[in-house]
């Protein structure tokens, strides 16, 4: 893949979302480099090909996942500001595409307001469901290496 924004994106939100995970809370259930399970089946069935655990995605499917499914799908490439585009790819891997659909439109490309709606929504989820709490501190820390990242690399 030839996209050297989507590459330098995706650079910063695999530090984020590390290796293989099955917390018990998480309602994402189990996840490889941030693929839930859920979405490694889907693409799989789309390639037709069989079904694995997503212990053994590729580096390949997990590009081309990303790409289309959260980079494409969400509209990041298509955001002219390169920091509010990676904002928005990191929302959308972390938060889903809907949402992050929906910030970009209630701050109207505002980045500090973008990273504010993001913030109270994390601390609105642990307060809405208290078994989302223990993941309160994970989702404020990813935030706050966004906007270090964002400062040393744009």
């Amino acid at each position: 893949m030839e996209d050297k924004r989507f590459k330098k994106a995706l650079d910063f939100v695999l530090l984020s979302e590390g290796g293989y995970v099955n917390h018990p809370a998480d309602l994402g259930g189990e996840t490889n480099f941030g693929i839930t399970k859920a979405v490694y089946d889907m693409y799989r069935k789309s390639k037709n090909l069989p079904q694995r655990s997503v212990k053994n995605i590729t580096s390949e499917e997990i590009e081309e996942i990303y790409y289309k499914k959260y980079y494409q799908a969400s509209g990041a490439d298509k955001i002219a500001d390169e920091v509010l585009a990676l904002i928005h790819f990191d929302t959308a891997v972390n938060m889903g595409v809907s949402r992050a659909g929906s910030f970009l439109t209630l701050s109207q490309g505002n980045r500090d307001k973008y990273l504010k709606l993001r913030r109270d929504k994390y601390i609105e989820f642990a307060r809405v469901n208290p078994s989302q709490k223990v993941f309160l501190n994970g989702w404020l820390n990813r935030l706050g290496r966004l906007e270090k990242y964002i400062q040393q690399h744009y």
